[in-house]
């Protein structure tokens, strides 16, 4: 860290956060937590002048988020949002979908096809912009599925 001027390097991936620090003088450290039943537990240290530290972060375990889904492009196409440049989008974040209802227009060689919904879902994220050329297995939406 010294060689490259660094004073403080923060990592994070997913639940999991690394810290180093380098000081010239006596530190305290973030508190580190530690899973429990209860909750999270922390404790404090220090070091002395030019050790540097290491702090880890320790989550609980959270709630597993709900499993989301991709939906992608069939084949090579135009993707269109709505049924006309005037209308409305026929899907938007957070809309529930019922099976057979549309999600977008796929123009292929001047013919357009209705795409509708395979399940019941979540819109979580639309990944494509209206009017996008398509390749087979673009990504179109982020999906979570529910249970009919």
């Amino acid at each position: 860290m010294q060689t490259l001027g660094i004073t403080e390097l923060d990592y994070r991936n997913g639940a999991e956060h690394l810290r180093l620090v380098r000081g010239a003088g006596t530190v305290a450290s973030a508190p580190v937590a530690q899973p429990s039943s209860s909750g999270p537990a922390t404790a404090s240290m220090s070091a002395p002048a030019g050790v540097v530290q290491l702090h880890t972060l320790v989550t609980a375990p959270e709630q597993a988020a709900p499993a989301t889904e991709t939906i992608e492009a069939p084949m090579h196409g135009q993707f269109y949002t709505s049924p006309a440049p005037d209308a409305p989008p026929f899907v938007q974040v957070g809309d529930t979908v019922k099976e057979g209802q549309a999600l977008y227009i796929l123009e292929v060689m001047k013919t357009l096809s209705r795409i509708e919904a395979e399940y019941p879902c979540c819109i979580v994220e639309i990944l494509a912009q209206n009017a996008q050329p398509l390749e087979p297995g673009t990504p179109l939406f982020r999906v979570e599925r529910l249970n009919a």
